[in-house]
């Protein structure tokens, strides 16, 4: 749903910021929460993706001197967790992780901003892709940088429909938060 694209959108533009590394990409893991409510409750999911950063040719950011020359988040669809196994189900049905296995973000720009930067990319869930933009927190921690961010989305601007059941009296709000945080190691 909602929750896979904004928990890509947030991994994707936090890791981008993060590789020092001029020369060589890295791959770093970022683990997203995904939450929201419905007509009975509230829910949270989570789930931990990848992220390839090359490094260079970018604005300078905090624990990120030569900046940022690309970045790809991927988060695979199928291994969301809920929890308890109903929800999980309604999630991938959502989803539809054997049509899309995989939710994208690709950093477009990012501006210096306080303690991290202002992220602009495009997210792409289901076969719909969006620009974005979010804040990140970026703070060193000896060699490596920790990133942290959220963002709120409506899963219904990418085509996926919030689940509907027990004959309708339960029904998922569109409106999600994505929470998101990882270390990337230079």
């Amino acid at each position: 749903m909602r929750v896979v694209s904004m928990t890509v959108t947030a991994g994707m533009v936090g890791l981008a910021l993060l590789q020092a590394d001029q020369a060589s990409a890295l791959q770093s893991s970022v683990d997203f929460t995904v939450s929201g409510t419905s007509t009975v409750r509230g829910w949270t999911c989570e789930v931990t993706g990848s992220a390839q950063v090359t490094a260079g040719s970018g604005a300078a950011v905090r624990g990120l001197a030569d900046g940022v020359q690309e970045a790809m988040l991927t988060v695979p669809v199928g291994d969301f967790v809920c929890p308890d196994e109903e929800m999980t189900e309604h999630l991938l049905e959502a989803l539809r992780p054997d049509e899309f296995p995989e939710i994208t973000f690709r950093l477009v720009r990012y501006e210096a901003s306080g303690q991290g930067a202002v992220t602009t990319g495009t997210l792409t869930i289901l076969d719909s892709a969006r620009g974005v933009s979010f804040p990140l927190s970026l703070t060193p921690s000896g060699p490596d940088v920790r990133i942290a961010g959220e963002l709120a989305l409506d899963m219904t601007d990418y085509g996926v429909e919030p689940p509907v059941v027990m004959l309708g009296l339960m029904r998922v709000r569109p409106q999600i938060r994505i929470e998101f945080s990882g270390i990337i190691s230079p």
